[in-house]
């Protein structure tokens, strides 16, 4: 099975996206050149290894595809999962990732591993985004759509999407007892003391309800902080 998906690269100050060159070095950084790969010396012997070891991965893909071996750039190995992958620049904004392996459970550890190096990752001082938030796992050697994953970018945001119910429990309890410390401090000596204790009550119940919610959150958005970037 393959695991593909497109990354927009970031713009630096003159408007210029990076090169060949800057990107690779960025994958080296993360140990996912191959040995042989690594003991070459010239720049040019390694652009022509990048290709040699990606022929493979080019047998997998559907004869419909428009990319070619000139157009890899760099041709990875992720030694925890035995997952292969090449990367291909067909446009100068963006490049696309093309994940092999025959375990559908390593080639999804393996996505989630570059996905997360590379939303972490700077380059040109930007940020990369992966294009509309998707990856696509195919059969071999044509397009039929095995399973599709949502890439997560922002924690936060992803919590309060999933947990809406703790999200409006936190809101109303909140905003109900605020409205009410506003008419207790608005009323005479008389309806003050009478309504004291009411207020007490429901402020005990509203506070707790409020703080449950917020560690549920909290819980909750931990959770996807370390474990999850990718939806499937």
């Amino acid at each position: 099975m393959r695991a593909v998906f497109t990354v927009d690269l970031p713009l630096n100050h003159e408007k210029k996206y990076p090169d060949n060159l800057q990107i690779v070095e960025l994958m080296r950084s993360f140990g996912w050149e191959p040995i042989d790969i690594c003991n070459l010396e010239d720049e040019a012997a390694k652009g022509k290894k990048y290709q040699e070891l990606g022929e493979p991965l080019f047998q997998h893909m559907p004869a419909t595809a428009v990319a070619k071996t000139d157009d890899v750039i760099f041709c990875g190995y992720l030694s925890d999962d035995y997952t292969r992958f090449i990367i291909i620049r067909l446009v100068s904004g963006q490049i696309t990732f093309r994940l092999n392996n025959m375990v559908l459970a390593r080639l999804q550890m393996s996505t989630e591993k570059i996905v997360r190096k590379l939303l972490q990752a700077r380059l040109n001082g930007g940020l990369f985004q992966v294009s509309n938030q998707t990856v696509v796992i195919y059969e071999q050697g044509n397009d039929y759509v095995v399973l599709n994953g949502r890439v997560i970018p922002d924690p936060l945001r992803e919590t309060l999407r999933m947990d809406k119910k703790s999200v409006l429990l936190a809101i109303v309890s909140l905003v109900i007892f605020i409205f009410l410390a506003f008419i207790i401090t608005g009323l005479g000596p008389v309806n003050h003391a009478f309504l004291e204790g009411t207020l007490e009550r429901l402020s005990t119940a509203l506070l707790t309800t409020a703080l449950i919610s917020s560690l549920s959150l909290g819980e909750t958005y931990l959770e996807i902080y370390r474990n999850r970037i990718i939806v499937w």
